[in-house]
């Protein structure tokens, strides 16, 4: 632990599941710092996701594509962070933006991590030299290798996802009005990603579906994030059975819903790592991105995955057309999904 720290402020702006994977260390910084006032600095959507997080005294939403996206408005973010006169800074987000914000904030403790080639980061006044081969550690285990360096002990390793009453209120009421049986065994599925790298093809979700449609009392509940109505419309207008619809809602809304499916199945991506937190037992699909790293943290997740020669790439291009990703076999996925809804 170091001394005379009132004010710490931890970088994370990009993505739901780095949000969620960032939740152990900062309990950890929590557990250690009792009485500082901790902020954190998220994308909109990794601002939605952890609103209601205990360990967090405040939420700072960092918005490139909107908000912030003029030279002058990310200036006058620069210029509220080094007003707060944070006394450490946790750069939980390995890019150059974060290390010169972390850098131009003033903080007498910048603490991040110096392996790779981003930039500034020389200017951490601490940082994490190993670089973890691609397939070696958990993006968890990389944050708290971060928050040693801080002087943070190692807290609990669980995600942290809170939700309210009324939110799961609202859960219970949406799944009615679908006509539902409470007592229906809810599959969800989210077809979608953050890059076309990583979607297993509609077809098959849709055939996944009906399969598991048929048995007695099961409903399926199809999951859309920004940008993803129409893949959810191909599937379900390839589907036998109708299939409960849950897109154009909130991300927190999907989160509660998520929470109640017996099974969830996805591709890798934030909802995965939503229904990781929330203890959903899970079937996640993954091609060419680093499954070690990006796993959902989760002991009821299975993962179904090709092993070739190649991985993890984690590229945009493939001379082999995402082979790993597009031509998984329906039929180890369909296995996956029996073994956790037999036992």
């Amino acid at each position: 632990m170091i001394q005379d720290i009132n004010k710490i402020l931890v970088l994370r702006p990009d993505g739901i599941g780095d949000a969620l994977n960032a939740t152990p260390a900062i309990s950890a910084l929590r557990g250690t710092y009792r009485d500082a006032h901790l902020s954190v600095v998220l994308r909109p959507p990794g601002a939605e996701i952890l609103s209601l997080n205990p360990h967090i005294d405040e939420v700072i939403i960092y918005d490139p594509d909107g908000l912030h996206s003029s030279l002058a408005a990310k200036l006058r973010f620069l210029r509220r962070l080094r007003a707060e006169s944070y006394d450490m800074t946790i750069v939980l987000m390995n890019s150059s933006w974060c290390n010169f914000t972390s850098y131009v904030s003033g903080a007498r403790y910048r603490i991040g991590r110096k392996s790779g080639r981003k930039g500034f980061r020389s200017t951490l006044t601490d940082g994490v030299r190993s670089r973890d081969p691609k397939g070696t550690k958990h993006e968890v285990d990389r944050n708290i290798d971060v928050t040693h360096l801080a002087g943070a002990e190692h807290g609990n390793a669980e995600l942290a996802l809170c939700l309210s009453t009324d939110e799961r209120a609202w859960a219970q009421d949406f799944i009615r009005s679908k006509n539902a049986d409470p007592a229906s065994l809810l599959v969800g599925i989210h077809p979608g990603g953050s890059s076309f790298d990583k979607l297993w093809p509609a077809e098959n979700f849709a055939y996944v579906a009906d399969q598991l449609a048929q048995k007695p009392g099961t409903r399926i509940m199809l999951f859309s994030g920004p940008g993803e109505d129409d893949l959810v419309d191909k599937i379900r207008g390839t589907m036998t059975h109708s299939p409960i619809s849950a897109t154009g809602i909130s991300l927190r809304k999907s989160a509660v819903l998520i929470e109640r499916c017996s099974l969830f199945i996805c591709n890798d991506s934030g909802p995965m790592h939503i229904a990781a937190a929330l203890k959903v037992p899970t079937v996640a699909l993954f091609g060419p991105t680093d499954y070690v790293r990006w796993r959902p943290r989760n002991e009821k997740a299975v993962i179904v995955r090709r092993d070739m020669d190649c991985w993890p790439c984690s590229i945009h291009r493939c001379p082999k057309e995402f082979e790993c990703i597009k031509s998984l076999p329906v039929d180890d996925v369909l296995d996956a999904t029996y073994s956790i809804l037999d036992t």
